[in-house]
């Protein structure tokens, strides 16, 4: 058995799963509620033990989000508040779960996972972009996952630069793809056009239902973050030759209302040959692909 160790900044996701990928159980829990009075990975590594009460393992997988190298120390802990940065991850788990572990950032680990047992299977060369908070990307090709030399290649395409002279990013830069089309950006943008729905318990939710109902009066918000996404989508196709791109993150729930005009406006703007032959699909694993995707980093350790 093989358990798969999801850490983000609000949720933990475990899972247990048989070398076919398939889940053995899954869980989800709010880092929150870990309590720890002797420190919060102390009280994650409690959780985890627990879970996996007396399965026996054969290895272990843990997706975090942050720079992380390839001895499995997390060198920049973007998102978790500097509360592991410097830790070697995967020595510490090795020596609790006496498998071997290995370490990844998460949309890494979302494309692995998306690739080996998702909307991936069969393609050449993958692109996976997760649009959250900011926008993940990761890159699958010919059966590997892209490294590259430092702990930085091939996830960075969120900071694409879609206008020179757009916000300031976090990472220094300046109008980057995530800051016009993650899941934040959209908000800001459904917000900045409709503020009645400040008050909503889930503004892109109340948008898309609105939308379902009154789609004339709320399609110019739609339509302009749809288009940006197709540039952002274009660049990486252009820059990886990729034939699939994947999507993930909540937005994808309301796909139908943006996936067709997507596809034809990269069908129009990608040069591929043929023209038109580059695949835009939807995550098939949901919020399972990062933690699926670790447990089956093991396999491919030598790559990483």
């Amino acid at each position: 058995m093989r358990m798969g160790i999801d850490l983000g900044g609000t949720n933990l996701k475990l899972g247990l799963f048989d070398n076919d990928g398939g889940p053995h159980s899954f869980r989800s829990t709010p880092v929150s509620g870990l309590g720890g009075d002797k420190g919060l990975w102390n009280a994650i590594c409690n959780y985890i033990e627990g879970f996996r009460k007396d399965v026996e393992l054969t290895s272990a997988g843990l997706s975090i989000k942050g720079l992380v190298s390839a001895d499995g120390v997390l060198c920049d802990d973007i998102g978790l508040a500097g509360l592991f940065q410097g830790m070697n991850l995967k020595q510490d788990l090795e020596a609790r779960l006496g498998v071997p572990v290995t370490v990844a950032n998460d949309a890494r680990s979302y494309g692995w996972g998306e690739y080996c047992f998702g909307a991936g299977r069969g393609c050449t060369i993958m692109v996976c972009i997760t649009l959250g908070t900011g926008i993940g990307c990761s890159i699958v090709a010919n059966g590997k996952p892209w490294m590259g030399k430092d702990p930085t290649s091939g996830i960075l395409g969120g900071h694409i630069t879609l206008d020179r002279n757009g916000p300031e990013c976090l990472c220094g830069n300046r109008g980057c793809f995530e800051g016009y089309c993650s899941a934040t950006a959209f908000r800001s943008r459904i917000l900045g056009q409709h503020p009645g729905l400040m008050d909503s318990e889930d503004v892109i939710v109340a948008f898309f239902e609105h939308y379902r109902n009154d789609p004339a009066t709320y399609q110019n918000v739609l339509h302009e973050w749809t288009d940006d996404l197709a540039l952002g989508i274009v660049s990486l196709v252009h820059t990886t030759g990729g034939d699939l791109v994947v999507i993930g993150g909540g937005l994808t729930g309301s796909s139908d209302l943006f996936m067709p005009r997507l596809r034809e406006i990269v069908h129009k703007r990608a040069w591929t040959w043929p023209r038109g032959t580059v695949n835009i699909e939807t995550s098939k694993l949901g919020n399972m692909a990062a933690a699926l995707g670790a447990a089956f980093l093991n396999d491919i350790d030598n790559h990483l």
